[in-house]
Order: C-alpha cells, then sequence, then structure tokens
C-alpha cells in the first residue's frame, strides 16, 4: 500500500494566528482529519523554515483538538515567520541582503521551535514518497525549491484552490502579489505528479492560462471538488448572533472582489423603495478597510444594522449560519465557494452572485443574481422577507436535498483516488 504523506504546513503556519479559520486552512484540516479516518496508510508532516526539511508529526484529532477537528499536535507558540525561497526576478540589493535576512529569520524560528517538546515529531525523508499539499502556492513553493537544492525527488500532488490573482482582481499591491503567485505556480507545476483542482472551472482556469503561456505545460489536472459539509465541533461558543431578527449574512468578504460593495447598495436600494431591510451580520478576520468603506457618510443610515462577529470558531459560524435568514455571497470569482456549500449543509438559503464557480457549489438550490446589479440582490432579499410560503418551501427543498450534497469523506476519496490511480 503507497504511504501518503499529507502536508499539515499550512494549518502550522496559522496557528500562530488569532483567526485561524480562513478557507485554505479550514481545507487543508478537515481533508487532514477525513484521510485519517480511512484505511489508507496516511501520515502526517510539516515543514519546518528553521531546519528546511520535514518533520512528521501525530496530530491532535477530534475532541482532542482545540479546533474540534484536526491540529498538527504542535504548539501554536512555534508556529514559523515564513521565508521566501525564490523570486520572479533577481534583484541585486535583495538577493545581496537576502542570505542576511535569512539568517536573522532562521534563528527566530529555531528558538521558536526549541519548545516543541521531545519526541514529538521526527525529521523525514521524502524522497521518493508520495507528498499531498493543499495549502497556498507559496509555502508549496518554498518548500519545493528547499527539496530541490538538497536532491530530494517527490511524488507531489498539489491541489490549487484558483488562479484569481491572474485576473483583473486582486489588493493594493496587485503587481507584485501577481508576479509572485505566477512564479509560485510554476514552481508548484514543474514539480506536480498530478494536479488536483478544487472545482471543475478552476481546472478549466489552470489549463487555459497554461495554454496562454502564464503557466507552463501542464501534467494530468484532475478536479476534486471541496464539499458543503460543515462538520459539528465541541468548541466553546462563545459568540452568537449578534441580533434577535433574520438577518443576511456574510463570511470573509470584503470590498473589490469579495464584492461588499454589492451588499451594501441593495441594502441601500431596499430602504429607497421603502421596502423592509434586514440587518446584516459580517464576519471573519477584522479588516481595517472593510470598516472604513462601511463608515463613508452614504451608508449612515445603514449603520445601526450591520454587525461584526470576529474570528468565530467552527461552532460559532454554525449557529451563525442556522440563525441567518440567508448567506450572501457576491464575489466575481471564486475558486470555489466553502460559505455557500456550508450554508446550505445547514438549511439556510443561499444568495449567489451569478458566476460558473459558486453555481457548481449552489445548483439549483441557490437563488442567483448579477454581482454587478445590486438591484437583483436586493429583490431576492425582498420575496425571502416579504413570502413566508415561498422561504419555508425554498428550505424544505434545501433540506430534502441534503443527502446529495458533498461531503469531506468525499474528498478525501477524490484525493485517494488521484493517488492511487497513478501509484
Amino acid at each position: 500500500m503507497t504511504v501518503i504523506y499529507f502536508d499539515l504546513s499550512e494549518q502550522f503556519f496559522s496557528s500562530g494566528l488569532r483567526f485561524k479559520y480562513y478557507g485554505i486552512a479550514r481545507t487543508v484540516m478537515e481533508v487532514g482529519y477525513q484521510l485519517s479516518q480511512t484505511d489508507a496508510d496516511v501520515r502526517f508532516v510539516v515543514f519546518s523554515p528553521a531546519h528546511e526539511r520535514f518533520f512528521e508529526v501525530t496530530p491532535r484529532i477530534g475532541a482532542d483538538s482545540p479546533t474540534g477537528v484536526m491540529d498538527p499536535g504542535l504548539p501554536p507558540e512555534a508556529a514559523p515567520t515564513r521565508m521566501r525561497h525564490s523570486f520572479p526576478k533577481p534583484n541585486l540589493l535583495r538577493d545581496t541582503l537576502l542570505p542576511l535576512v535569512h539568517w536573522v529569520i532562521r534563528k527566530k524560528n529555531l528558538s521558536k521551535w526549541a519548545i516543541v517538546p521531545d519526541g514529538v515529531v521526527n525529521e523525514v525523508d521524502l524522497s521518493g514518497q508520495t507528498l499531498v499539499s493543499f495549502g497556498r502556492p507559496k509555502i508549496m513553493a518554498d518548500y519545493l525549491v528547499a527539496l530541490e537544492r538538497d536532491g530530494v525527488d517527490v511524488r507531489f500532488y498539489p491541489l490549487l484552490h484558483d488562479m484569481i490573482p491572474l485576473h483583473a482582481f486582486g489588493q493594493n499591491n496587485r503587481k507584485v502579489f501577481s508576479s509572485n503567485f505566477v512564479h509560485d505556480n510554476h514552481v508548484v507545476i514543474k514539480k506536480a505528479h498530478r494536479i488536483l483542482a478544487n472545482s471543475e472551472f478552476t481546472k478549466r482556469e489552470i489549463a487555459a492560462f497554461s495554454a496562454s503561456g502564464h503557466l507552463p505545460p501542464i501534467p494530468e489536472v484532475l478536479a476534486v471538488p471541496l464539499c458543503h459539509e460543515l462538520r459539528p465541533t465541541q468548541e466553546p461558543v462563545e459568540q452568537t448572533p449578534p441580533t434577535d431578527t433574520p438577518y443576511l449574512f456574510c463570511l470573509g468578504i470584503l470590498t473589490g472582489r469579495k464584492n461588499l460593495e454589492c451588499v451594501l447598495e441593495a441594502m441601500l436600494h431596499l430602504q429607497a423603495q421603502n421596502r423592509p431591510v434586514p440587518d446584516l451580520v459580517l464576519a471573519g478576520a477584522w479588516r481595517k478597510r472593510t470598516e472604513t468603506y462601511i463608515a463613508q457618510p452614504q451608508f449612515a443610515s445603514l449603520q445601526s444594522k450591520i454587525h461584526f462577529v470576529l474570528n468565530p470558531n467552527q461552532a460559532e459560524l454554525s449557529h451563525l449560519y442556522k440563525q441567518a435568514l440567508a448567506l450572501v455571497i457576491p464575489s466575481k470569482m471564486e475558486g470555489w465557494g466553502l460559505p455557500l456549500g456550508e450554508a446550505l449543509w445547514l438549511g439556510t438559503p443561499g444568495l449567489s452572485a451569478r458566476i460558473d464557480a459558486l453555481q457548481e457549489v449552489g445548483g439549483d438550490l441557490a437563488q442567483y443574481f448579477d454581482p454587478d446589479k445590486p438591484e437583483e440582490l436586493a429583490a431576492l432579499i425582498d420575496t425571502l422577507q416579504s413570502d413566508p410560503d415561498a422561504y419555508a418551501a425554498l428550505k424544505a427543498r434545501i433540506a430534502a436535498a441534503h443527502d446529495s450534497l458533498r461531503t469531506w469523506k468525499d474528498v478525501a476519496n477524490g484525493v485517494l483516488d488521484a493517488v492511487r490511480s497513478t501509484s
């Protein structure tokens, strides 16, 4: 039986952050947990930038884990500072200073690592072994460069989550970020034995950008779509819904590609039409730009209706979904769309932007709107509020389809099929 090493580096790196539940880290956690429940020979590893080596770890699972699902079993205080190992282009000043910077960061990371108890980890040689990673390309690229330098050749199966930075969307330092993103994906793709994609949409994106020359020639790409399931956990629920009235729920949406603008404009549209305006609950990590945007004068009439829930854990997320009038996901582009799937899993209606990946998640259970037309979203919200019979029928239809929704077990089985069919 093929030994599969599953990479928990993404979760290890995030364990030192206040907000540990961003989508990619949660995906690593959930797939890792589900793989641990199979009969496959799966072992778990993290990459230590301090040593530039992989270490096998024994994760805490289920109720033994603070997450209620899985964690690498290492102290969060040991979470390393990342060191980028390669860059898209040479830069004389940066490349001159880089050895010194790496030395300083490595000393810091070694100091953090020193708190890992003896016997908790063991260095592992991955030469000729099978490594599966669901982390971000920049983390994968760092350790692939380090492994290649040491002559370690692995059978590598990365899952790519999206190609969004290659489009027009992005953040303030879009040019630098996109350049690094392309570089990291070049490293990952060139080392991949087979590529996994988190949706059929992402699979098409990878092929299209390879054909256009933005990415290198690709090996076989297999779609292993993510799922709808939100696993129940026994974490403490300290943050409950901040309003007793039915509310719109948004998870991790910002301005720009995530399109918070559309939600607020839809609320203003309802107000202008003298229609009821529901409260809005925004959950996720704190972002100054979000608060700054909402504080603008044109949204003054909505201020009392907007509530923040910061850094919710998985049990708290479940409560937030269940008490919502509907989840709203207005993104202009996604690779998959965990919040939409999770809302449907828990029986909550989903109002989704009409884009390929989200339609793959929501199928005929979600209701769709043009992300550039907030009046379409407003109309959907108004119907949910004003027609209780239609709302009840929608919830009943979602509940009836529950058994057809994808689970994390489906994802784990897809991973095992991808590896075993090329072993």
